[in-house]
C-alpha cells in the first residue's frame, strides 16, 4: 500500500473514507505496537497508545499535506505519545517501581532511536526518489552522492560532457527534493546528499 499522501488519498481522507483509514491501520498498526512496546514494556498500554495515535490521525486528517509520509508521521506520533506516557508515570509516582528499565527506554526515545528511525525512513524515501529517476540520472546521482565522484570524474567515466552531468544532476536533485520535501527541514543528513 502507498503510504505517501497524494491528491487522491487526501481527497479520500477528507471525505472520511473509512476503508482507506482501515487499510492504513492494518498496514501500520502491528509495527507501531512493537515500536511502542520496546519503550514502555507494556503491551496493553502500547496498543492503547497506538489506537490514540490513529485517533489523532483521523481527527487531524484535514491538516495532512500532500507528500506526507504516513509511516514516518505515525511513528513520530507514537514516539511522542510514549514520551508523554513515561512523563505521566514519573509525575504520578508509578514510575518508581519500574524506574530503571523505563528510564533507559525514556532516554532512548528522547535520544537516538528516533534519529535512527528517521534516517531509515529518509533512506527508504531516497530509494523511492532514485527509482523515479531516468536511468542516466539514477547512475549519475549514485556516482555523485553515494560514490563521491566529481562531475568531471563522472563525465570521463561515462564518456559524456560535464555539462550533461550537471544537467542530469539538476533533474535528479529535483526528483529527490520533491520526494523528500517533508524531511528537508529536519535533517542535516539530507544536506550532504542533496547539495
Amino acid at each position: 500500500m502507498q503510504l505517501i499522501v497524494d491528491k487522491s488519498m487526501q481527497r479520500s481522507l477528507l471525505k472520511g473514507d473509512e476503508q482507506l483509514y482501515r487499510d492504513i491501520f492494518e498496514e501500520l498498526q502491528p509495527g507501531l505496537v512493537v515500536y511502542a512496546t520496546e519503550y514502555i514494556n507494556d503491551l496493553d498500554m502500547s496498543c492503547s497508545i497506538v489506537q490514540e495515535a490513529f485517533l489523532k490521525l483521523w481527527e487531524n486528517r484535514k491538516s495532512l499535506r500532500e507528500g506526507t509520509y504516513l509511516k514516518a508521521y505515525m511513528y513520530k506520533a507514537v514516539r511522542n505519545l510514549c514520551l508523554n506516557y513515561l512523563r505521566h508515570l514519573k509525575v504520578t509516582g508509578k514510575y518508581e517501581d519500574r524506574q530503571q528499565a523505563l528510564q533507559l527506554n525514556y532516554e532512548a526515545l528522547k535520544d537516538k532511536s528516533a534519529e535512527r528511525l528517521l534516517e531509515a525512513e529518509i533512506m527508504d524515501r531516497l530509494q523511492v526518489a532514485v527509482d523515479k529517476m531516468t536511468p542516466q540520472g539514477k547512475r549519475i546521482f549514485t556516482m555523485s552522492r553515494f560514490e563521491g565522484k566529481t562531475y568531471k570524474e563522472i563525465a570521463n567515466e561515462l564518456g559524456i560532457a560535464e555539462k550533461t552531468v550537471e544537467n542530469q544532476m539538476g533533474k535528479a536533485l529535483k526528483v529527490a527534493r520533491a520526494e523528500l520535501q517533508e524531511f528537508l527541514p529536519i535533517s542535516v543528513f539530507l544536506y550532504s546528499i542533496l547539495h
